[in-house]
């Protein structure tokens, strides 16, 4: 085991030290921080492939071409199941819906109300006024392209407009990471994330956090509407589509995917060592990373088994008494 020992940890001299250590080849398993203080980095939303999705007509010109743009980006890459048409006159998109079967039509307020009978199998309204159309699905208009492409494959997902994913046949494609020390307050999410964000520089990475208390909501000031818990339900359905509903559930920090961690410790007790490990490799057959970051903790079960599958660990201590007769233990 090799011990890396630092009095404190800022945010260029923990950067430049995984660097210098994550890519050279060695393994790094203890660190020994002291006083340690930085802050998470700034963040930034990163964008993200056939069926059929329709953009709505907009007369903001200016807000269509920023959403085309985006999802031209999007069908260059796997993972969003849509094939895109994008229309600036309502005319053109309403005869169009007539003349083609349209899985999803993605369609402004204003432009909605302006028309009726529009032909769609699934109608996302981006409201304008602060409330859409009541009983209808919507969506605010003036937030980031992440969120409203995220709100997508949520509703694709439950409504079932999607055929099931196409799953890797190959296990053994990705590497667990796991970090976990028996000592508190030694910034171990704060060295996950930052390690995560070094990693997706250069690779595929999804970070997953264990915690009873994350308080990432708060960190990155984001509200979340579903978390990991609501991955593992999803994880029971069995109808092929669990890739659509991780893609609809993912965040993004600095290139770092992440699953929002449970709202309640209760809910992340009551989750079973299986459990854990078939979502573990379902991850893997999605084919869309190539490592997975565990921040975790004593609140889950079968903590021992899922280091025991990681093949890389991290262990982060503090310089006291109480520390080492902790790391000791441990």
């Amino acid at each position: 085991m090799e011990t890396m020992f630092y009095t404190s940890f800022y945010q260029s001299e923990i950067s430049n030290f995984l660097l210098r250590y994550l890519f050279s080849g060695r393994t790094v398993y203890h660190f020994l921080a002291v006083e340690s203080a930085f802050s998470f980095f700034h963040h930034f939303y990163l964008i993200k492939r056939p069926h059929n999705l329709t953009k709505q007509s907009d007369r903001e010109q200016e807000f269509a071409c920023h959403l085309t743009d985006y999802l031209s980006l999007l069908t260059a890459k796997d993972g969003f199941p849509f094939e895109v048409q994008v229309f600036t006159s309502p005319d053109k998109l309403k005869q169009f819906c007539k003349d083609s079967r349209v899985s999803f039509l993605l369609i402004t307020e204003s432009v909605y109300r302006s028309e009726t009978d529009w032909e769609a199998d699934q109608i996302l309204i981006l409201e304008e006024c602060g409330e859409g159309p009541p009983g209808l699905d919507t969506v605010n208009k003036y937030q980031s392209m992440d969120n409203i492409v995220r709100r997508i494959m949520e509703i694709a997902a439950d409504r079932g407009i999607l055929p099931p994913a196409t799953r890797s046949q190959r296990l053994g494609n990705v590497q667990l990471i796991g970090i976990y020390a028996p000592v508190r307050r030694c910034l171990q999410t704060t060295f996950s994330f930052t390690l995560g964000q070094l990693l997706a520089r250069r690779h595929k990475v999804l970070y997953l956090n264990f915690e009873s208390y994350s308080g990432l909501a708060r960190m990155l000031q984001r509200e979340f509407r579903t978390d990991l818990s609501d991955l593992i339900y999803f994880l029971h359905n069995g109808d092929g589509r669990f890739p659509y509903r991780l893609e609809g559930m993912v965040q993004k920090v600095n290139g770092l995917d992440f699953i929002p961690p449970v709202f309640s410790c209760m809910d992340l007790q009551r989750v079973e060592k299986e459990e854990w490990l078939q979502l573990f490799e379902e991850l893997e057959l999605t084919g869309r990373y190539e490592y997975i970051l565990l921040d975790l903790s004593e609140a889950i079960q079968g903590l021992f088994d899922i280091l025991k599958l990681c093949t890389r660990v991290y262990t982060i201590t503090r310089d006291d008494g109480f520390a080492a007769a902790k790391q000791e233990q441990y």
